[in-house]
Order: C-alpha cells, then sequence, then structure tokens
C-alpha cells in the first residue's frame, strides 16, 4: 500500500468515476485503475462494488475513504509546514470571475510565481455560478468570487468590495434626475447572464420593487457590456471606479436610481477539506494583492491604494 494508491482511491471517490480521477491527476484511466487493483490486493479486500456502472464503494471502502482523507491531509501539511514552499511542484487551478482577470489577478499571479516556482498555475475564467460548480467538482482548488458562498464546507477569506452604479451612454437620452427601477422600463437592460452573481442581484432588486425587467440583452463579459453600453444600446450596471475615466470623457452617465444595491463584495473561496496544501496560502496572497476595497486593512507595502473597480 503506498500513498500514491491511497491518492488515487481519495480522488476517485471524491469525483465519482475513475475517468475523472485520471483527468484531475493528469494520468489515464488505466493507470488509475491499476493503482486501485494493487491497493485492493495489498488490503485483501474488494474496494469498489464491481457489478455496479458508477464507482460505488464497498463497506470496506466506505472504512478506507475516511482513513484515506486523514493520510492526504497530514501528507500535504508535512509538505506545507517542514518543506520549504520553493521546493513545492504540483498544480493549483485557480478559477476568477472577469473583472478580476483584467484588474488584480496579474500582480496575483506575479507572486504566485515568485512564492512557489515550481508550481503550475491553471487559470481558468468564467462567470460566478459556473466557477462555483467547478469548485464543489473538484476541478478547481481556488476560486475568486463574489459572496459569500454560504455552502457547508467552504472557506470564504474576504477580499474586498466593490462599487458598481447604473450606468447609459448620454446619447440614449436618460433624464438626469432621480430614478426608480420601474422607471427602467423604458429601456433596454443589458445584463450578465444567469450564472453571474450580479443577475442574481439585480432580479431580487427589481423584485423588492415591484418591478420587472422587461427588455434585457444579456452576455458574459462585462467589457462587452460596457462597450454596448457606451454605444447607446441600452442601461448596464457596471464597476463604477473601472469606468471613472470613460464617465469623465463623457462616454458613460452616471444614472441617479433609487433604492442602491449594495457593494459587491469578493472572496477567495476553498474546501475546508482541501488536501492541496497551497489553496489557504493562495486564499491569503489573494487578499494581499487584491485592489478592492478593504474595510479597516491597509494597504500592502509596495502596493498602490485600493480602488472600488
Amino acid at each position: 500500500m503506498t500513498l500514491k494508491q491511497l491518492e488515487t482511491f481519495y480522488w476517485v471517490c471524491r469525483l465519482g468515476g475513475f475517468a475523472a480521477a485520471a483527468k484531475h491527476l493528469h494520468s489515464t484511466q488505466s493507470a488509475v485503475s491499476m493503482r486501485i487493483q494493487d491497493l485492493e490486493g495489498s488490503l485483501g479486500v474488494p474496494l469498489f462494488d464491481r457489478n455496479q456502472r458508477s464507482a460505488r464503494l464497498t463497506a470496506k471502502g466506505q472504512d478506507l475513504i475516511q482513513y484515506a482523507e486523514r493520510l492526504m491531509s497530514v501528507a500535504s501539511e508535512i509538505r506545507h509546514r517542514i518543506g520549504d514552499p520553493k521546493v513545492l511542484s504540483g498544480t493549483v487551478r485557480l478559477g476568477v470571475t472577469e473583472f478580476v482577470a483584467v484588474t488584480w489577478l496579474p500582480a496575483l499571479v506575479a507572486a504566485i510565481n515568485e512564492n512557489y516556482p515550481d508550481i503550475a498555475l491553471e487559470l481558468d475564467v468564467d462567470l460566478t455560478l459556473t466557477q462555483l460548480r467547478k469548485l464543489q467538482n473538484g476541478d478547481l482548488d481556488v476560486a475568486v468570487l463574489p459572496g459569500p458562498i454560504e455552502e457547508p464546507g467552504l472557506t470564504n477569506v474576504p477580499l474586498g468590495s466593490v462599487e458598481f452604479a447604473w450606468m447609459a451612454s448620454p446619447k440614449l437620452g436618460v433624464p438626469r434626475e432621480k430614478l426608480t427601477p420601474r422607471d427602467l422600463h423604458a429601456w433596454p437592460l443589458l445584463t450578465l447572464t444567469h450564472d453571474s452573481n450580479l443577475h442574481k442581484l439585480m432580479a431580487k432588486w427589481f423584485e423588492a420593487s415591484n418591478a420587472t425587467i422587461r427588455r434585457a440583452n444579456a452576455c458574459n463579459s462585462i467589457g462587452v457590456l460596457a462597450a454596448l453600453t457606451m454605444a447607446g444600446l441600452g442601461v448596464s450596471y457596471l464597476p463604477r471606479e473601472h469606468f471613472a475615466r470613460d464617465i469623465s470623457d463623457g462616454r458613460l452617465q452616471l444614472l441617479d436610481i433609487e433604492p442602491k444595491l449594495p457593494d459587491l463584495e469578493y472572496f477567495a473561496i476553498f474546501e475546508k477539506r482541501q488536501i492541496q496544501p497551497l489553496s489557504q496560502n493562495i486564499a491569503q496572497l489573494a487578499q494581499q494583492y487584491s485592489t478592492f476595497r478593504k474595510a479597516g486593512i491597509g494597504v500592502p507595502k509596495g502596493q498602490r491604494a485600493p480602488v472600488a473597480g
């Protein structure tokens, strides 16, 4: 019985199949099957019910998974606490939303490369709900998302908040006076798709004001939404400071709409039982290098003052 065999067993159980485990371990399905067979041979008992199509555990397999989780956790802790972090190797999969990718992600990647030069970083840019599903399915080690995500087993490390505001092109002719959600019926709405956190917040905001979204065009990119807004194709909800230059230059007009939506808070999220030893460290690096507004947190040395966008 080897640690490699137990790691393979852990991921087959965690991801629900041999193919998924092979993909996660950057191995082949035949190699994963061989490791499981060798593990069963060393223990003298079957761990999976071969009569089932899925990787269903036997009673002994269910007993073993608890030991495997503990051994993987201890092995990770040894590598993290005893070993030199600069010689840690492997792959860390980091998921972010588009807005993080176009703001402070390069600084975070540079910090990860400097602190862990032998770690291969896999970046994934997608919408919030999609990234959350990937995290829960074991396809990501850390996800930087709007939140908090209040799901059992997840740790949320706060990264700061971003102020969003309703905007339109001046050529759309939206009155420069106080408006309500119901007033937005007069213009097309430009929104992120249903897999975004902002879409859910906006839907609740309209519902609380007894208003509905009458006309809406959706896409999965804030940058595209901003371009469509500046082209005069509708009203959108965008990060205020990030588009401050476009506002001051007259390409975008801030709208005075009440009630206000709360600022969007961002978090670095990972599973509490995550066996990847760097997940918490990367979450803390994200907290350090995030340029989002942080209440009560000083500016890290060498960093510029945080902006809301």
